[in-house]
């Protein structure tokens, strides 16, 4: 592995300075790569105000395409202002697009392979730039250039004595850059350490990957909200040897349940539960029903004013009869699966309720977010022997954001 150590060589008037949040020389540095480099494609990660993309809008290529992600749609020193405002200011933003709010893994899909530039520069603490790093590698070019900023920001401040207990863990960009397998490591030359660090993706990189999978699972400092890591196992499992997606999976499971994390598993299956409510004699049966759902009367479903089924399905859309034994109220709530922690707490596991009809009656007519303490519930009066057709479909939760927890949601047939 080599390590080169550079030399600043000083900025002009027209390099932005204002809301960087990196020292000149390190300004010179990121300069220095995308002048050297020409990338057709940049991604920037972690924009803040948008001093950075200013500059990267004025040094790149015209014709080359920037993309700035930033998990956060606000500057998190202003919450009055966008991430990347200044950049709106520009007058001049040729092929650049912005998504605030986001996380890469929700938008790579529109961003495309072949990426030759990637500057990440966001939480500092684990797991952060590690696992954006990991998200990103599938689609990074041979040869392109990652430039990564703070790699030594503990060190910085606990020499200033300008630290707090936060800043102590700001060391996962060191992580990963020390982590890393490159032939070719980058540093600015410096009176102290340099903050500031670049390496070039090749096989190597590719290759010792699971020295990667391994430093992830250091003890992280946050479990990040704002992220699907059910979309996340799926990509890592696709993307990478099953030994990382191992390490991975078991990584992710012992930190959602150490932080006790609500939201670390979008629902797998879809879970409906059925109870047609009078007296004990009360029931239902499931005819015509496809072999792909799993149909359970459990005990705890036996209720003094009737007895319950549990449906399951990994099935995105399904038909199924019902027949009600008895005259009474039924009751059908659209849920998610019932997980739990390792404290046997229920957390969130959510799923996406996109049709749902009762003898053809659409009942739901815009897509409604769920969890097994937050469900849908439809009822419905009926007659002993009465048939009911029933249609359901639902899809993985996928979104950036983090589903309001409200109470349930009732919908009453209106001959009730």
């Amino acid at each position: 592995m080599g390590e080169i150590e550079l030399n600043a060589n000083g900025l002009n008037e027209q390099d932005n300075i204002t809301n960087v949040e990196m020292s000149f020389d390190e300004i010179w540095f990121l300069k220095n790569f995308i002048k050297k480099y020409n990338p057709k494609k940049i991604v920037e990660i972690g924009i803040s105000a948008g001093g950075n993309t200013v500059n990267l809008l004025k040094w790149k290529d015209k014709n080359a395409k920037l993309f700035s992600i930033d998990i956060s749609t606000t500057w998190y020193r202003d919450n009055t202002k966008l991430s990347g405002f200044m950049a709106d200011q520009l007058n001049t933003k040729s092929n650049w697009t912005i998504y605030r709010g986001f996380d890469y893994l929700d938008v790579y899909e529109n961003i495309g392979d072949n990426i030759d530039c990637m500057i990440i520069d966001t939480t500092h603490v684990m797991p952060g730039e590690i696992l954006t790093f990991l998200a990103a590698l599938p689609h990074l070019k041979d040869g392109c250039v990652v430039i990564l900023h703070d790699i030594h920001l503990n060190m910085l401040r606990f020499s200033n004595n300008s630290f707090s207990k936060t800043d102590l863990a700001a060391f996962c960009t060191g992580l990963l850059f020390g982590g890393v397998s490159s032939n070719n490591k980058f540093t600015l030359k410096s009176e102290n350490v340099s903050n500031i660090g670049a390496f070039i993706v090749d096989k190597n990189t590719r290759k010792n990957i699971k020295d990667l999978f391994h430093i992830l699972c250091a003890s992280w400092h946050f479990f990040p909200s704002g992220i699907d890591f059910f979309e996340y196992k799926k990509y890592i499992q696709k993307n990478y040897p099953i030994d990382c997606y191992k390490l991975f999976e078991k990584c992710l499971e012992l930190n959602a349940n150490y932080f006790n994390a609500n939201i670390y598993k979008t629902a797998e299956t879809a879970r409906i539960d059925i109870i047609n409510k009078n007296n004990k004699n009360n029931s239902i049966e499931i005819k015509d029903c496809p072999n792909h759902i799993n149909v359970d009367f459990p005990d705890w479903f036996k209720m003094n004013d009737g007895e319950g089924a549990v449906l399951e399905t990994k099935i995105k859309s399904f038909d199924i009869k019902l027949k009600c034994i008895n005259s009474g109220l039924l009751n059908i709530y659209l849920r998610g699966p019932d997980v739990r922690n390792l404290r046997m707490e229920r957390v969130p596991s959510y799923v996406n309720y996109k049709k749902f009809k009762v003898n053809n009656e659409t009942i739901i007519k815009d897509k409604i977010t769920c969890w097994h303490d937050d469900a849908y519930i439809f009822k419905k009066n009926v007659n002993n022997g009465e048939i009911l057709e029933i249609h359901i479909e639902w899809e993985y939760y996928n979104s950036p954001t983090i589903p309001f927890k409200g109470s349930m949601k009732e919908f009453e047939d209106s001959n009730r």
